[in-house]
């Protein structure tokens, strides 16, 4: 496992959810960048967030094409950053609740009753080299944190943030166990969201605000060599 220290990869995501109207922002360089319920501001960015690099990422029209693996700043964009989220294959993410090996998001959604969507509102990825490589002899590469939302907007839903990683091929995208948010009331009418989220080397450090309106920050680190979390 890589135990690169990755300083100042900051992402805010600012939300109107649950049962309060909005949320300020909470820091970090990023711009504030929607709500999680279609209803973004028309001015938020969807620019990556990294500690590098604020210009949007170059949206491919085929995120499965091969492409090498390699990261770094002699190698140009990294093939993760290329990804087209609200257009991505991303193989086992189970928090979707599909039965199929990959989830298929097409303009954000994954087009089901109950929809799994993707960085929701104008969220943005984090990307960062915060995963171990499979095979343990593969080159380095960046990974991505991206927000996925399952739920409908005016019934109960839950977020998670989602680790997602490069196949050894570097043909694929597949996510690693997610960091879920707290399920939403019974009656579905107050959410957790996650209001920002960064790395901090290997973990992940994030504010969410709760069911009862109030925020606070929440850590994890990944418990063992399958990539599960744990809060600390």
């Amino acid at each position: 496992m890589r135990g690169k220290l990755l300083v100042g990869v900051t992402l805010t995501v600012t939300f109107a959810a649950g049962c309060t109207p909005s949320v300020d922002r909470v820091g970090g360089d990023a711009a504030p960048a929607g709500s999680p319920s279609g209803s973004a501001s028309p001015s938020a960015s969807t620019a990556p967030t990294t500690a590098s690099a604020s210009a949007p990422a170059a949206g491919s029209p085929t995120p499965g094409a091969p492409a090498t693996r390699t990261s770094g700043s002699g190698a140009g964009v990294s093939e993760i950053r290329r990804t087209n989220w609200p257009n991505a294959v991303i193989r086992k993410l189970d928090f979707c609740g599909e039965s199929d090996d990959a989830v298929a998001f097409r303009n954000g959604s994954n087009g089901f009753d109950v929809p799994c969507r993707i960085l929701p509102g104008g969220a943005r990825p984090v990307y960062g080299e915060f995963l171990v490589e499979e095979p343990a002899n593969a080159p380095s590469t960046e990974d991505a944190l991206v927000l996925v939302e399952l739920g409908n907007p005016d019934a109960a839903r839950r977020q998670a943030l989602v680790p997602v990683q490069l196949s050894d091929n570097g043909r694929g995208r597949y996510a690693w166990p997610v960091i879920k948010g707290d399920e939403s009331s019974s009656a579905g009418d107050r959410v957790m969201t996650f209001v920002s989220y960064r790395l901090v080397g290997q973990n992940v450090e994030a504010t969410v605000r709760r069911l009862d309106g109030g925020t606070e920050t929440r850590r994890w680190r990944q418990a063992d060599g399958s990539g599960n979390w744990e809060r600390y």
